[in-house]
Parts: structure tokens; C-alpha cells; sequence
């Protein structure tokens, strides 16, 4: 690898491991420190380097769990893992090998909302957290006891708030890429 793959690696992996760990320690901004985390997996693509992108990817993720205390009850970490740290890597790898847009646009988003589910039964089942606490963080108590069909409200409000995510976050992960590489041009040589 080039020193500058390798520096611009180090410099995505430790801002990565800086804002997962911030999301480890401070829940109410998990999944914004994960975009955040997400935007500076693509610096070592700018010089065209997936290897590079991914040793960030690993490497912020590892420090950033070790230094997060090995929380696995943290949302940072599956999320991170399995979608939004090695999305822009797999973006970057389809645009240059010029895997068709729509059937990539479709995977991406069955792999979200197979992700979301998954997040869901997690923290659900495993967790044991019940519905109602996911309405309790708006800072008000709610009782459904009395409202038959809860749950069924809620994944059908969850699926579509989770579609309108992803939308709003491919079309963000697009324009950081092209934000990105306008900055680092600046600054890196190619």
C-alpha cells in the first residue's frame, strides 16, 4: 500500500473510532455518530483504495468497540457493522464495476429493512424492551394496554419510517462521497 492509502486509513480509522465511541457512551446520539462514522469510511476511497476503506472500517470499529467497553447492548455496533460502515464501501465497489442501479438500489434496500427487523426482535426479544418504551423516549408515559393491535401499528409505522430512512441516507452517502473526494482533492495528490 502507498503511504498516503495507509495515513488516509489511519486518519478515516480514527475519526470512526472517535464517533463510535461518542455513540457507545451517549445513547440518544447512536445512530447519528454511526452516519457520521459511515461518511469517514470513504476517505481512503478518494485514492481508489477498497483495501485501505476497509482495514478504516475494521480498525475504527475495533478501537471504537474495545474502547466503548465491549457494550454489545449498544445500537452502535450492529448497525455499524452490518450496514452502515460497510455500505459506502460496497456503494463505491458497484459504481466501479457498473452493477446495475436499480437491482443495487433493491438489494440495498431489502438489506435494510432485513437489518431494521432484525434491530427490532433484537432489542424486543433479547433485550426484552417492550413496545411501549420505543413511544416513552418522546418523554411521556403511554399505556396500550387497552388498544388491541400495538404492535402491528408500530411495525407498519417503523416499516415506513425505516423506508423513508434509507432513502434519505443512500442519497447521503452519495453526496458525502462526492463531498469527500471535492475536499480531499485539495489537500491529497492523487
Amino acid at each position: 500500500m502507498k503511504s498516503r492509502v495507509v495515513a488516509l486509513s489511519a486518519v478515516a480509522a480514527g475519526f470512526v473510532a472517535l464517533f463510535l465511541t461518542l455513540g457507545a457512551y451517549i445513547s440518544f446520539i447512536d445512530i447519528i455518530s454511526v452516519i457520521v462514522a459511515s461518511v469517514f469510511v470513504v476517505l481512503p476511497l478518494y485514492l481508489e483504495s477498497v483495501l485501505g476503506s476497509v482495514l478504516a472500517f475494521f480498525a475504527g470499529g475495533v478501537i471504537a468497540f474495545l474502547l466503548g467497553g465491549a457494550n454489545v447492548f449498544s445500537l452502535v455496533w450492529p448497525a455499524y457493522f452490518l450496514f452502515f460502515g460497510i455500505l459506502p464501501i460496497l456503494n463505491f465497489i458497484a459504481e466501479r464495476k457498473n452493477f446495475r442501479k436499480t437491482l443495487w438500489f433493491v438489494i440495498k434496500f431489502v438489506w435494510f429493512l432485513a437489518l431494521c427487523a432484525f434491530l427490532v426482535f433484537y432489542y424486543t426479544s433479547v433485550m426484552d424492551l417492550p413496545v411501549e418504551y420505543v413511544f416513552s423516549i418522546f418523554g411521556r408515559e403511554f399505556d396500550f394496554s387497552g388498544v388491541a393491535g400495538i404492535e402491528i401499528i408500530f411495525y407498519a409505522v417503523f416499516g415506513v419510517l425505516c423506508a423513508v430512512f434509507f432513502l434519505v441516507y443512500n442519497k447521503f452517502v452519495q453526496l458525502s462521497q462526492a463531498y469527500v473526494d471535492k475536499v480531499l482533492s485539495r489537500i491529497v495528490k492523487k
